[in-house]
């Protein structure tokens, strides 16, 4: 039976390369069949599927405290009761939030003399419409480099999100990915 663990190992593992299966493309006729089965798996993992936003974020963080890539941060869930789903790349989205964790833990361990805390909030998108579900991330970290922004804001504008940065004056970062609103639920 898989694990939470193992089969987010595995989705990593068949994260697909798109040089490597250009070229596998132009093999001879006898690799069709595991070039069409590449194929598939690319636009699988590409697929806009319903995710629960608290489920998957939390999944991503446990799996990589399980790899010991959190040691020495407190993480602490927010999370709420009622299930927050938004349709997205799930795949994209695991890359997202394993980003800005890694990104956060790493600004964490700049910071001497202060508890490493993590807090993880996901929100509901709002009942008019305005915003749409939110990851929100803080740490007591310091701030993060423009270079470690940039790559993580490419990840989440290719999820038709925004992400929003700020930086404390008393120290720490809050992240805020704020995925598209669906529609106007109360209208």
């Amino acid at each position: 039976m898989a694990t939470t663990a193992t089969t987010a190992t595995a989705r990593k593992a068949l994260s697909v390369d798109s040089q490597a299966l250009n070229r596998m493309r132009t093999l001879p006729v006898e690799g069709g069949e595991a070039t069409n089965n590449v194929v598939s798996l690319e636009a699988y993992l590409r697929e806009s599927l319903p995710v629960e936003l608290g489920a998957l974020a939390k999944e991503v963080v446990e799996q990589m405290i399980g790899e010991d890539r959190l040691t020495g941060v407190e993480v602490m869930y927010h999370l709420p009761e009622e299930s927050v789903q938004a349709e997205l790349p799930r795949r994209q989205f695991e890359q997202v939030v394993e980003q800005l964790v890694a990104a956060s833990a790493q600004s964490m361990r700049l910071v001497t003399g202060k508890p490493h805390v993590m807090r993880v909030i996901v929100e509901a998108a709002d009942d008019f419409g305005d915003y749409g579900p939110r990851l929100r991330l803080q740490d007591t970290g310091a701030a993060l480099l423009s270079e470690t922004l940039d790559a993580v804001a490419e990840r989440v504008e290719k999820l038709g999100a925004k992400l929003t940065v700020k930086s404390r004056p008393s120290g720490g970062n809050i992240f805020v990915v704020e995925l598209p609103p669906e529609e106007l639920a109360s209208w």
